[in-house]
């Protein structure tokens, strides 16, 4: 009689601790941003003034690097000929702080009627100096630096500078850039070598590497001689009640 009391005691202090311990705490939803990027070359750039660095990463050094291993598909990715299906299985319950979370991370880029740096980019393109080659932007979260995934350029169609933004918090707002930026091809005609092949003239090719702690809701520019990059980082406003963004 003795041990099935101290059981039930047992078994009541049991149910009391696990109830007293706080519930597990849910992940908070990061918040988003967007970000905007205007990238421009100086027309009146003498490469002859300066020593630059004119080699930019190779191909497999950025974000392509994970491309040079072809995926292996063996028996434990291809099921047999003839094989039994796995059986179905209903859809488990979305939870919802999970789906926040999830639609939290999505990157989506921005479509050109979104961006709102159209007047800085006309008068870029209304100035001799410049050139104006590109004007992108897209929403993402706002991750600690370990977490943070650079933006390749290259997913949003530009291809000239090419290479990336990552947007990250170390406490505030940074960005880093990795951009190579490859000037127009000479205009001078190639000289004959004694064999009489030409000599072949490649582009130059300049890369800005740099990061910065950022304000956002304020416009920053980042110099290099051949070019320059204006960059903006805007929170998007959070959901109200019923589930709409308020205008930004």
């Amino acid at each position: 009689m003795r041990g099935i009391l101290a059981f039930v005691a047992a078994s009541i202090a049991c149910a009391i601790a696990a109830r007293a311990q706080p519930p597990a705490a849910e992940p908070e939803i990061p918040r988003r941003y967007e970000v905007e990027v205007i990238v421009f070359a100086h027309r009146d750039f003498d490469a002859t003034e300066e020593s630059f660095d004119q080699s930019p990463a190779g191909f497999l050094d950025g974000p392509a690097a994970a491309l040079r291993d072809a995926p292996v598909f063996d028996d434990s990715t291809l099921a047999p000929r003839g094989a039994p299906s796995a059986p179905f299985e209903p859809l488990a319950e979305v939870d919802p702080t999970a789906a926040a979370y999830a639609e939290a991370l999505r990157v989506r880029p921005l479509r050109p009627e979104e961006l709102k740096l159209g007047q800085e980019y006309r008068k870029l393109r209304a100035i001799s100096a410049y050139v104006p080659l590109v004007h992108v932007g897209w929403v993402q979260a706002g991750l600690p630096e370990a977490d943070a995934v650079p933006m390749d350029l290259g997913t949003l169609g530009v291809l000239n500078p090419r290479g990336t933004v990552r947007v990250h918090l170390i406490n505030y707002l940074h960005v880093t850039l990795d951009l190579t930026y490859q000037a127009p091809s000479s205009t001078t005609a190639a000289e004959s070598s004694v064999d009489g092949l030409d000599e072949i003239i490649l582009p130059p090719q300049y890369r800005l590497t740099t990061t910065r702690r950022v304000t956002s809701g304020e416009l920053h520019y980042f110099d290099h001689p051949a070019f320059g990059v204006l960059v903006r980082i805007t929170p998007v406003p959070a959901p109200d009640a019923s589930g709409r963004r308020p205008a930004a």
